[in-house]
């Protein structure tokens, strides 16, 4: 659920034809568009819908409706979105966009009903604040890490860990969207591994640090020439993470753990990106964020160090099928 523009493909539209119309919603406004779809703020109407599927009991009133973007040559069918669905009810989780249902819109167009996120993406959010300091950065990437161990641990990999798919609450709160496609492990792995989710999110937190992506091992600069001030252990969790070396990489449980000890997080600067529309439901107060514990952090810090010292192909774990 890409909030940002990507390359669509020919047979897309670039634009959303026409505003989705389905019977007992009501569209509000865009909120984004991506390669293939277009995501809507909508809320359900006073009178029934019945067109519309639902997964899960008491949906939220609001929600974010995502439609192909433009028109197929042929339209594609409900069970696409469906499909896409039922990939992502068994992984539910805190810091993954929740599915609530399956719609066709008046058009014939399906659509797939999702958790609202109104203050767009983290590359948004990129774009407007230039880069995000460390305990920024820890913010916005620790979670999706967490929202990533548990894909694994369920036997799937994402595929696709980009910043546009870094989706954000008023409140600065991070999930992670566009799970339709993720890779089943065991079988067809060719788009996405777990050791291949760990190296994107790592770039997406180098690229937050830094404003750029990171280049390849032989030609990356060291991090604190980038962005003095940053710590050693952030520097060497994120080399080990964009290791060339798949078994190199910390599992994201582990990656989401460091992360904390790396630097105490700060909330985001939601104001900086948010349009009119998200100013509105911006807190005046943000919540207070979790602090990390020195002393702990100091062990953290070593452990890490003999880690990177001894980790070899062998501590890779293979989830049960």
């Amino acid at each position: 659920m890409h909030y940002d523009d990507d390359a669509p493909p020919r047979n897309f539209s670039p634009l959303p034809s026409q505003t989705p119309c389905v019977p007992g919603l009501v569209t509000e406004r865009l909120l984004g568009i991506g390669g293939r779809s277009s995501v809507w703020l909508v809320r359900q109407g006073p009178s029934v819908a019945p067109t519309i599927t639902w997964a899960g009991e008491n949906p939220p009133r609001t929600l974010a409706l995502k439609v192909p973007l433009g028109a197929l040559r042929t339209a594609p069918p409900l069970r696409s979105a469906q499909r896409e669905l039922e990939a992502m009810l068994p992984l539910m989780h805190q810091y993954l966009v929740r599915p609530w249902g399956v719609v066709r819109t008046s058009d014939g167009q399906p659509g797939l009903l999702l958790q609202p996120f109104t203050a767009g993406s983290l590359a948004q959010l990129r774009r407007a604040v230039g880069v995000l300091n460390a305990g920024e950065c820890v913010t916005a990437v620790s979670p999706i890490a967490q929202a990533l161990a548990h894909l694994h641990e369920s036997g799937a990999a994402h595929g696709d860990v980009t910043a546009a798919n870094i989706l954000l609450t008023p409140e600065g709160r991070p999930a992670l969207g566009d799970l339709g496609d993720s890779v089943l492990l065991g079988m067809d792995s060719a788009h996405g591994t777990p050791e291949s989710d760990v190296k994107s999110l790592a770039a997406v937190a180098w690229s937050c640090l830094t404003g750029r992506e990171p280049e390849s091992v032989d030609r990356r600069p060291p991090l604190q020439s980038l962005v003095p001030g940053v710590s050693d252990q952030f520097a060497e969790l994120l080399e080990a993470a964009l290791s060339a070396t798949p078994s190199q990489r910390p599992l994201a449980g582990e990656f989401a753990a460091d992360l904390h000890e790396c630097a105490s997080p700060e909330p985001l600067d939601i104001l900086s990106a948010a349009d009119d529309h998200a100013l509105t439901e911006v807190p005046t107060v943000i919540p207070q964020m979790r602090l990390s514990s020195p002393g702990r952090s100091a062990w953290k810090c070593l452990i890490r160090r003999l880690r990177i010292l001894v980790r070899g192909p062998a501590r890779r774990r293979v989830p049960a099928h």
